[in-house]
């Protein structure tokens, strides 16, 4: 049972070492989670820049819409004025998360956030978002699409 026990022991630490190592050598950014209404928005990862303990890489993708349309990402039903929390596994650097709103794909409209909730419009449509943030390995963007019912 010792014995046992040692190895079981054994086999964790390992199992956390060979986790630790691959995020020290993972060169990609953290992705959000945005919820709205209980519901998960799936989101494109868009242009990115992030140092790796080996190596850093710079990513440049389409803009949010082609982005959206390149993965076929259907927009979430929601009302209007429904609050979009967005939030991260590992928080950005203070002040540095930010979202636009796409009104064509060349056309962007600065959205203000209140404690990382972003409103959705009254009126209904089709809108494409892109969230931006920094932290101290680098910075990225993700697209994400919502239709307001």
């Amino acid at each position: 049972m010792k014995k046992f026990s040692i190895t079981l022991l054994v086999l964790i630490v390992l199992a956390f070492g060979i986790y630790f190592v691959i995020g020290l050598f993972n060169a990609k950014p953290p992705s959000p989670i945005i919820t709205v209404e209980e519901k998960k928005i799936e989101v494109a990862q868009g242009s990115y820049c992030w140092d790796g303990l080996y190596n850093s890489i710079c990513v440049d993708t389409l803009s949010p819409p082609m982005l959206i349309d390149h993965h076929e990402i259907k927009p979430v039903i929601i009302s209007p004025e429904s609050e979009l929390k967005i939030e991260f596994n590992k928080e950005p650097n203070k002040n540095t998360l930010g979202v636009n709103r796409w009104l064509n794909d060349n056309e962007v409209k600065n959205i203000s956030l209140s404690n990382n909730v972003l409103i959705a419009p009254k009126e209904k449509g089709v809108y494409v978002y892109d969230v931006h943030a920094r932290w101290e390995k680098g910075d990225s963007s993700y697209a994400f699409v919502i239709e307001v019912r």
